[in-house]
């Protein structure tokens, strides 16, 4: 047998590897649209026109607040299939998918009704107004693609279906550009077509990423026919960092320009605009992987699966270290050339950008580290300190910012981010301290996870396997294993069999290509007899299997059909490339 921690090493890092990206693309896309958008609205229709959209971001920030939900049936639907409930992660699905269409509908016939009551609402006067009434009228029928591509985007990974998020990213993007220059060189439509052009590219997104989950064959997939509504309050309230986050945002970007308007001049705050881009798109780098983080961390901390909930925490960090670490040194060997893409050489703005690009790139590193470890605390539950401390940082940060420029002018606000960053650490570093009763730098203490959490040491066996003769030779050991804890002959006879054929079964169908893999093998015997079976050969689902065969001949897979039978329940899930099956009796 191989050792088990380097094969749970090697399956977690293949999953989160996969959903990685997915995670970092979701989160720049929009900015890289937004950024698309206001480049061509300002080269052919003028600075009122990008004006009348710029006073449309309040009403994004209101369909940005689906992400509250959206994160929360993330949760949910992770612990779910973490625990093996099939059922509960459909419904959850299927009644979120419901739910968020139900808003997003609701907000687009505010929007078309009250257009231009909006319009004036939001700050648009005279001529700006129209163009912004038009554009509500253009933007608004897509709203309903623009929450709900967001939603599939971050459940196809489940599905083993990345493929399918490039596609529907690249068909946002591609779209949403051509659409955009057929508007302003050949129909021109004015604001009301950029809308459009927002509007056809999240329809087609969505619509490519949809069919992903129709079919009973997929491990996620929409069913209205049990929808449960009693879990939406409990998905929100586990997804409410995100407007915490938001509201944060929102209070820090306001603070701050007023303190660099009132200290520094409009160049620090046409600056301040370069950096909340850089914030936008590099930021993605430390967000998509606490993201995917928190994907994989929900799903086994579901599974109550201590060994691989610390692994891929371990994974996060150094991945996300390496790559925010890269970027910011780029950022800063950049510092004497960015700046020239924005501004004239020697303005004043040219400078205060060559200052923001040496001082505030670091904020990356800790920004990653800050975020690994809010993410496992909301996969936990621990609400209370990460609401707090998620609306906090961003008021923290335009506070010593606002401070600070008032002595050393905009070095302040770019000093302020990491300084910000430190103090939050310091402050996780203390509760831990306090929380462990000891001076501690061990990960698990970090992560705060509870000295019951996962099968006491006695009562579960993990061991990997490459060959069916070490397959062979496990089943046996398995058999004692579950006499010796007390389990009946039964049981123990039947996850000695268990073994035999499931992993059996994966080294002779998954083993037969040229890649490398490996079954990682748990059995946990507290309180019941529960057998996963995890690895990263092509999809196998047994019950599955089974049907395909004619139930008149008993002899067929006889093995699989006594497991079956035996079992109190099977479940299989295929999700980020990974199998896992469940066995419990």
């Amino acid at each position: 047998m191989t050792n088990t921690k380097d094969n749970t090493w090697l399956i977690v890092r293949k999953a989160y590897l996969k959903l990685l990206p997915v995670q970092i693309l979701g989160i720049v896309v929009a900015a890289i649209n937004g950024f698309i958008d206001s480049l061509i609205t300002s080269r052919f229709l003028g600075t009122d026109a990008l004006a009348a959209i710029g006073f449309f971001g309040p009403v994004a920030t209101i369909i940005g607040i689906t992400w509250v939900l959206t994160t929360g049936i993330q949760i949910l639907c992770s612990q779910a299939i973490g625990s093996g409930d099939k059922d509960k992660v459909i419904s959850l699905y299927s009644t979120g998918f419901f739910v968020l269409s139900v808003f997003s509908i609701f907000v687009t016939v505010i929007c078309l009704v009250f257009h231009n009551n909006l319009a004036f609402l939001l700050g648009g006067r005279g001529d700006v107004a129209d163009m912004l009434s038009r554009y509500i009228m253009g933007y608004a029928p897509g709203i309903t693609g623009q929450v709900l591509s967001g939603v599939l985007m971050v459940f196809l990974p489940f599905n083993n279906d990345t493929r399918r998020s490039y596609i529907g990213i690249g068909t946002l993007i591609v779209s949403n550009l051509l659409m955009d220059l057929l508007n302003v060189l050949v129909l021109q439509w004015g604001c009301f077509g950029m809308g459009l052009a927002t509007t056809v590219s999240y329809l087609l997104s969505s619509a490519v990423m949809l069919t992903g989950f129709i079919g009973t064959n997929k491990t996620i997939h929409l069913s209205f026919s049990d929808l449960s509504y009693a879990f939406i309050p409990h998905a929100a309230y586990l997804g409410l960092p995100n407007l915490m986050f938001a509201l944060g945002c929102t209070a820090k970007g306001y603070i701050i320009n007023i303190a660099l308007m009132k200290n520094v001049g409009d160049a620090a705050v046409a600056v301040m605009n370069i950096q909340n881009n850089i914030i936008a798109i590099l930021g993605a780098v430390p967000m998509g992987c606490a993201g995917a983080l928190l994907t994989l961390a929900s799903l086994y901390y579901g599974d109550e699966d201590r060994r691989s909930l610390v692994i891929v925490t371990k994974l996060a960090g150094r991945i996300g270290l390496i790559l925010s670490a890269t970027i910011s040194v780029l950022l800063m060997l950049g510092a004497s050339v960015i700046p020239s893409l924005f501004f004239s050489h020697g303005d004043e703005a040219w400078g205060i950008a060559q200052r923001m690009l040496i001082l505030f790139p670091n904020w990356l590193v800790l920004n990653l580290l800050f975020n690994i470890i809010m993410k496992i605390y909301q996969c936990q539950e621990k609400m209370l300190l990460v609401n707090a401390l998620t609306f906090a940082e961003n008021v923290v940060i335009a506070i010593i910012a606002a401070t600070l420029t008032v002595y050393i002018g905009a070095d302040g606000v770019w000093i302020s981010f990491s300084l910000c960053e430190t103090l939050f650490l310091i402050v996780v570093m203390i509760s831990v301290f306090m929380n462990s009763h000891k001076v501690t730098f061990s990960l698990e203490d970090w992560m705060k996870l509870s000295d019951d959490f996962g099968a006491g040491e006695n009562d579960y066996m993990e061991f990997s396997l490459r060959s069916m003769d070490e397959v062979i030779n496990i089943s046996e050991q398995v058999v004692e294993f579950c006499k010796a804890k007390g389990l009946d002959k039964k049981r123990s006879m039947m996850a000695g069999l268990a073994i035999e054929e499931m992993a059996g079964n994966v080294v002779e169908h998954g083993f037969n290509d040229s890649k490398k893999h490996s079954i990682d093998v748990r059995i946990v015997t507290e309180d019941n007899l529960t057998i996963r079976v995890r690895d990263d050969c092509r999809e196998f689902d047994p019950q599955k299997y089974l049907e395909q065969f004619s139930q008149e001949d008993p002899t067929k897979n006889i093995g699989l059909k006594i497991i079956t039978s035996m079992a109190k329940e099977v479940s299989y899930q295929n999700n980020a490339g990974i199998n896992t099956l469940l066995i419990k009796a």
